[in-house]
């Protein structure tokens, strides 16, 4: 349980209106915004509306996106005004295993 006691856990962050999405999940990372679990092996999804990405502890660097890697570079087709993004755990689940899921749910 943790710190899911005084949960939600906001964090507010300043996009710049040319970041990608993999800027802004890089950004996040770099924040460790992201609790550590014992035994390294933690694995996120992330949404804004729709599921667009799984982080995994044991692969920070390389973010699995759901969405196309320009997302939502502002002004571009598709592009979605951010003003939301909800990070979900998913327990010590493979990364690959939570993304076959919630790639079925893919941004159109």
């Amino acid at each position: 349980m943790g710190d899911d006691i005084d949960a939600p856990h906001l964090l507010k962050i300043e996009i710049q209106s040319n970041w990608t999405i993999l800027d802004i999940l890089k950004h996040i990372l770099k924040l460790n915004y992201l609790p550590q679990i014992y035994g390294g092996k933690a694995t996120w999804s992330v949404a804004i509306n729709e599921p667009i990405a799984v982080l995994s502890q044991d692969n920070s660097e390389n973010p699995m996106l759901i969405c196309l890697p320009d997302y939502p570079y502002h002004e571009t087709l598709g592009f979605v005004n951010i003003e939301h993004i909800h990070i979900n755990y998913h327990a010590q689940k493979k990364p690959t295993e939570v993304y076959e899921v919630l790639s079925k749910f893919r941004v159109k």
